[in-house]
């Protein structure tokens, strides 16, 4: 009995150190959240997986409020699909120059090395191993150029060609030019580069050019060993960026339409960017789309947009998923297991094996909280960093700090 009070009382030192253990929930994709899902959601992973594994170059929409979890979804999923490239991109923070941003996201998801063996490859079908004289390998470089292009020109749009140009010419200088090497893989990374350095490499632009971001997105996708997915959250985003303001019925003082026509303004060609190169995306044999919306009107909306700008190419969408709210096993589950993983990554394995039963909460506190907060994950994870806030910073004893949350009127 004494061992187990000692232990308690360790762990409430740990945490007045001022480590809350639940500060570290995010609801972005930039910082990896390695906590698995509870329960009840065990099954609607499996669910997406299955799709992901049978279906090829689809939309799927994940559905669900704000705060119910569908980013850390993502972070699950990419633990679970190892044999897949998963990225993630936010469609608020990639809607301008988007295949770029995609495509510099995409290059941090599947790192350096897969990039040259990718590259490598490519050269090797454009005849970079064939000899042009003795017996040592020197490759004639400017007729692997013109087997790429013959290759190549046929998959891609006219308006494309200059920019699939400049793209065989970055990867057959990385390969098979040994004095450019480093600055060529610095083009291939999605530097940004000066008029200087991209005459060195006889390029006419960086990445940040769309369509050789996109020519670089396919290449690189359609040659991987692996599968590819995309999960763009915030979706919901892109509608309002077309929905109207709610004062647009009042009169203006500058009208858009007056430089931009009757129906289109700077805000509805955006949007029409937007979806062509979603549009454009479905063209990458195995790429597979998830979207997260909070609302099946968002997606009826969604879908209407694509069918008026995808003319004769028809848009896969599978049936939504849609995401619920913690169940009160789920808060129990998701409680415990975090606390073991926060002292685990502390270095107390010891501390953390210990059956706390939910120490320094109890039971009760996590029913009310669970209440409080209609089951919704974010609103949940905000009481337990407020309650763990008050454990930390307050002088009163534990009792007195967690009597007003064992209260019903919480």
């Amino acid at each position: 009995m004494l061992l187990y009070e000692n232990k308690k009382a360790k762990l409430l030192n740990i945490l007045k150190i001022g480590i809350n253990p639940f500060k570290k929930f995010v609801s972005t994709g930039e910082i990896k959240e390695e906590l698995g899902l509870v329960k009840s959601r065990k099954s609607l992973l499996q669910h997406v997986v299955n799709i992901i594994k049978s279906e090829d170059n689809f939309i799927l929409p994940i559905i669900g409020d704000v705060g119910i979890g569908k980013t850390h979804l993502f972070w699950t999923l990419k633990n679970t699909l190892y044999y897949y490239n998963s990225i993630y991109i936010s469609l608020d923070t990639v809607y301008k120059k988007f295949f770029y941003n995609t495509y510099s996201e995409f290059i941090d998801a599947i790192g350096v090395e897969p990039l040259r063996y990718i590259i490598n490859h490519l050269c090797d079908e454009w005849g970079a191993l064939d000899k042009i004289y003795g017996f040592f390998h020197v490759a004639d470089i400017e007729k692997v150029k013109k087997i790429a292009i013959q290759k190549l020109e046929n998959k891609f749009e006219k308006d494309e060609k200059n920019a699939l140009i400049d793209v065989i010419n970055g990867i057959v200088t990385h390969q098979l030019d040994p004095f450019k090497k480093v600055e060529a893989e610095g083009w291939l990374l999605g530097e940004l580069m000066n008029v200087r350095e991209l005459s060195r490499l006889k390029l006419k632009y960086d990445l940040r050019k769309g369509q050789a971001a996109y020519i670089m997105l396919k290449l690189l996708i359609e040659n991987s060993k692996l599968g590819s997915v995309l999960f763009i959250d915030d979706f919901e985003k892109i509608i309002s960026i077309i929905k109207p303001k709610d004062n647009a019925t009042e009169e203006e003082v500058f009208d858009p339409s007056w430089l931009y026509g009757q129906s289109q303004n700077p805000e509805e060609i955006t949007s029409q960017k937007i979806f062509q190169k979603i549009i454009k995306l479905q063209s990458i044999k195995g790429l597979r789309l998830i979207i997260t919306l909070k609302s099946d009107n968002s997606l009826e909306e969604i879908k209407k947009r694509f069918q008026e700008l995808s003319k004769e190419k028809t848009i896969k969408f599978i049936e939504p998923i849609y995401i619920e709210n913690f169940t009160e096993n789920d808060i129990y589950d998701f409680y415990l297991n975090n606390m073991k993983h926060f002292l685990e990554n502390l270095g107390l394995t010891k501390l953390a094996k210990a059956e706390f039963e939910y120490f320094p909460l109890n039971k009760q506190i996590l029913r009310n909280l669970y209440s409080r907060s209609d089951g919704n994950p974010r609103e949940f994870i905000k009481l337990l960093i407020k309650i763990f806030n008050d454990i930390i910073f307050s002088n009163d004893d534990i009792d007195t700090i967690l009597g007003e949350y064992e209260s019903e009127q919480l």
